[in-house]
């Protein structure tokens, strides 16, 4: 299987990128106000919330591979993933409205309706995103030119990070609601865009689609792919509980419920400064090094965080939190640059080229984890003895505190590890 040369220039680069500010504002609102929504505004309680998340990302998780082969085995004259784009984009930004919608509903009922809108919202972000980040993979082979697309993605994406935490408002149904169109609205018209200009390299190639089990059985034998995807599934999962942390250690811990929100609205601001220095410094130590820089990155921020403690103030636990929000960013821009070299891998190696497919297994075991954090958060905070609206025992803090910094810095930790353990692969393509 070959493809038609016709590389992605700088502009389809950039333009590409947007595609990425279009899923961060429904990816960065889930990510860092659903749970808290779910608990302060609902309220339900952190069990039942993180259940409900946990069940949603299994969900997501499960389906993106499905998606991903389904996107595969399309041919049409605008290619195989960019129709996904223009047709799922609109039914993408209604299901993310019915997110915020709270039906005139209580107890088990109210939770099955919310269960039920945060499934259909994610079945339908898997179906444009899956195929979205399945483009990156065809739209270039260049390693320079991978890299420059997954910086794009990530400072357009921490751009979305900055809008959801200074917009989303920090109480009232009606406000969540409100910001939830809004987003809605701007995402949807973004991925026509995205669609017009991007281009689909036609793949040369007379067999026929790979059936779901040669894909499978191709994937299970990819080396590169388990190596890379095992660290993601580390940070991911340490990562959620870390970004989740937040809003709650703020509001019981400092008693600063608008620090809470700058902190996260920072965090994103110093994306779009991080993100352009990762993509830089990985011209100079290759993307394997990236990985283990940032590692370094986070884990200085953690340990600085458990110094200071509260003493240095909001301002000093917000640096703190940059610092380790640095080093996350390192790691995903490493991951999604590397993840097209687990393709081209697997397509010499294996003879089987499954972009969608690739990208859509990569999605579930992301989404899973996340969702593993969302869970392992929840319980945390029900093991804790944590009880919203009022102040929390010193107990309490306590163990939220530890959640917040111990679970973040084992994911650093098992990250580092995993790439040092192969760092003697030099020839590897990842």
């Amino acid at each position: 299987m070959t493809r038609k040369s016709g590389e992605i220039g700088l502009g389809g680069a950039a333009v590409y990128g947007l595609g990425d500010f279009a899923c961060n504002l429904y990816w960065q609102s889930l990510s860092l106000f659903l749970l808290f929504y779910y608990t302060e505004v609902v309220g339900l309680s952190p069990a039942t919330a993180g259940l409900i998340y946990l069940i949603a990302s299994v969900w997501d998780g499960l389906i993106d591979p499905l998606i991903g082969a389904a996107a595969d085995k399309t041919r049409t004259r605008f290619g195989a993933y960019r129709p996904y784009l223009l047709f799922g984009g609109p039914l993408l930004g209604l299901s993310f409205c019915g997110l915020y919608y709270r039906p005139p509903l209580e107890g088990t009922m109210l939770t099955l309706c919310l269960l039920g809108t945060h499934l259909v919202f994610r079945t339908f972000y898997a179906l444009v995103n899956v195929p979205y980040a399945a483009l990156s993979g065809r739209i270039t082979g260049d390693p320079d030119r991978r890299a420059q697309l997954s910086g794009f993605r990530m400072f357009f994406g921490a751009l979305a990070a900055v809008l959801v935490s200074l917009i989303t408002p920090a109480s009232g149904q009606g406000g969540y609601f409100l910001t939830a169109v809004a987003f809605a609205i701007v995402a949807t018209a973004l991925f026509p865009l995205v669609f017009s200009v991007t281009r689909e390299p036609e793949l040369q190639t007379s067999a026929p689609p790979p059936a779901l089990t040669a894909l499978i059985s191709s994937l299970l034998r990819n080396r590169a792919f388990w190596r890379l995807n095992f660290g993601a599934l580390a940070f991911a999962v340490s990562g959620t509980v870390l970004t989740k942390s937040v809003l709650y250690y703020f509001k019981y811990q400092l008693h600063d419920d608008r620090s809470g929100a700058l902190a996260l609205a920072v965090m994103g601001m110093a994306g779009l400064v991080v993100i352009p220095l990762w993509t830089l410094l990985a011209r100079r130590i290759g993307r394997r090094g990236v990985w283990i820089a940032a590692c370094g990155v986070g884990l200085s921020g953690l340990g600085a965080l458990w110094a200071i403690s509260t003493a240095a103030g909001p301002l000093g636990v917000i640096a703190c939190l940059v610092c380790v929000h640095s080093g996350s960013l390192g790691l995903f821009f490493a991951f999604w640059s590397l993840l097209p070299d687990t393709v081209d891998y697997g397509e010499q190696t294996l003879r089987v080229r499954a972009d969608g497919f690739v990208f859509g297994v990569a999605g579930m075991i992301s989404k899973i984890s996340m969702g593993l954090g969302a869970g392992l958060f929840g319980w945390g905070l029900s093991q804790a003895g944590y009880e919203p609206h009022v102040a929390q025992s010193a107990a309490t803090l306590s163990d939220l505190r530890l959640l917040m910094l111990l679970t973040p810095a084992l994911g650093f930790v098992l990250c580092l590890v995993l790439m040092l353990g192969d760092v003697r692969a030099k020839s590897s393509s990842v």
